[in-house]
């Protein structure tokens, strides 16, 4: 038997159309990206198509984002300072960041219209998260009428979004509590690998210093935070589940709390000693009312240990501590400046207790001189309880009380109701890192001020969502 040759299958015109135009579109768009950028506008169709990915996959987008997030530090870390174009401003207002935040959100959006599901709110977000809306239509009314341009006042406004649209996007990915099993331990092996980074940054004198020429781990709130709530969590975990813990926790723990001490971030340190102690309470002993005051007792007692810590050394830690000394405050310029700018905030919140001054509008020294002028100091205040009232009236006190104590609902719920030991032990360790976040924000403002912070403790929230929403066991 003769064999048949083999003819090249003909190409459909449609398809050779189609070719051609996609082929001409991404020629086109790297010329154009050449044009505006130079020769890393070749990369325009690449960016173009991983776009088109990330649309189709809100949990690859919102992970990737996460991520970013965690492994990205600032320009003021020593080392891997590339990573910090991550938060350069491309358009504007407008970040990479931000792109990424409205790029995950939209991925989230088209899925749950494609799949007709209704979106899901957990309840005990619903009224807070309601308030927050309000507050920040209140401060885009007030701050345009007290003279901010309409534009930037709304801009303005974009991490309060994220601690308003990010719990509930993740919460509606539909994450059974196995997947939020492999996330929490992706999520641990991060803190990790940042842990392992910032003794480095330490042990190459890379970063910044503190008390003269001592070098830190981490400044910026978002990684301290992660690297707590990895500690607290290993405690948990051990103390829930009466075992042996698995290696990889047993080896990490120690450097964990070495990266969280060298930090020489003061109420970090005050926030992980009782987020410590209320693991321990809650965890060895039966909730009840006298466990529940005594952990309301240790908030209390941290927030006053952070005016009243005094210790005698001369080691950079306790030199650092030392300076919480109120004698020591009022030497200190830059503390001294905190106490200026809070009774000038809260003159101005006196002068206006129901609307607040409005986004943007900068508080004025008119109860108190300033010992030392920053630049935009003026717009932030060292206490984010006293920020939302300032800049979104009495509705954003009541806003971020509501986030605060919506929060520990779902951690509660999650440690009393999950049977998985992981999913009670990040229950309890996120119950008692926001007692501990209560603490650190009468220091600074993190919560729906800084970028990187807010869109950690958001995700943390979705989780929490994401759980509390499966079907519960009795308490």
């Amino acid at each position: 038997m003769v064999a048949r040759r083999l003819r090249p299958a003909a190409i459909d015109g449609t398809e050779l159309r189609v070719a051609l135009v996609v082929g001409g579109a991404t020629a086109l768009l790297a010329l154009a990206g050449i044009h505006r950028l130079g020769t890393e506008g070749l990369l325009a169709p690449l960016a173009l198509a991983a776009v088109a990915l990330l649309l189709t996959r809100p949990r690859l987008a919102m992970g990737l984002l996460v991520a970013l997030v965690i492994l990205c530090e600032g320009p003021t870390f020593g080392i891997l300072t590339v990573t910090s174009h991550l938060y350069s401003q491309l358009y504007k207002y407008l970040s990479v960041l931000d792109l990424l935040v409205i790029l995950a959100l939209l991925s989230v959006a088209l899925e749950v219209m494609r799949e007709r599901r209704p979106l899901w709110l957990p309840r005990p977000l619903r009224l807070p998260l309601a308030i927050l809306v309000l507050a920040m239509l209140a401060g885009v009314v007030t701050g345009h009428a007290n003279g901010a341009g309409l534009r930037y006042a709304i801009v303005s406004e974009h991490v309060l979004c994220y601690l308003l649209l990010l719990p509930i996007a993740i919460a509606n990915l539909g994450l059974d509590r196995r997947e939020v099993s492999r996330v929490l331990v992706v999520l641990f092996a991060l803190a990790a690998v940042k842990a392992v980074i910032g003794l480095v940054e330490v042990a190459g004198h890379y970063g910044e210093t503190v008390e003269g020429t001592t070098t830190l781990t981490y400044y910026e709130p978002a990684a301290n935070w992660l690297i707590m709530l990895a500690m607290l969590g290993a405690l948990a975990y051990t103390l829930l589940d009466r075992a042996l813990p698995p290696t990889s926790v047993i080896l990490a723990s120690p450097l964990l709390v070495a990266c969280l001490v060298l930090a020489y971030r003061r109420s970090f340190w005050i926030a992980a000693v009782l987020g410590v102690l209320l693991v321990v309470l809650l965890g060895l002993s039966p909730v009840g009312r006298r466990a529940m005051a005594l952990a309301a007792l240790a908030v209390i007692a941290a927030i006053w240990l952070l005016g009243s810590v005094s210790f005698q050394s001369q080691l950079p830690i306790v030199k650092r501590a030392e300076s919480l000394v109120p004698s020591r405050l009022e030497a200190n310029l830059e503390d001294r400046y905190r106490l200026d700018e809070r009774a000038n905030v809260l003159g101005e919140i006196r002068k206006h207790p129901i609307t607040g001054l409005g986004m943007t509008i900068p508080w004025s020294a008119s109860v108190q001189p300033l010992s030392v002028e920053h630049v935009e100091g003026r717009e932030y205040v060292h206490f984010a309880a006293l920020w939302y009232w300032l800049k979104l009236g009495i509705l954003g006190l009541c806003a971020y009380i509501g986030m605060m104590l919506a929060s520990m609902t779902l951690a509660w719920r999650v440690w009393r109701r999950s049977r998985e030991p992981l999913l009670r032990a990040f229950g309890l360790a996120s119950l008692a890192a926001v007692a501990g976040l209560v603490v650190i924000d009468t220091t600074a403002s993190f919560t729906g001020v800084d970028a990187r912070f807010t869109v950690l403790f958001a995700a943390q929230l979705g989780l929490l969502a994401a759980v509390s929403r499966t079907e519960p066991a009795a308490d």
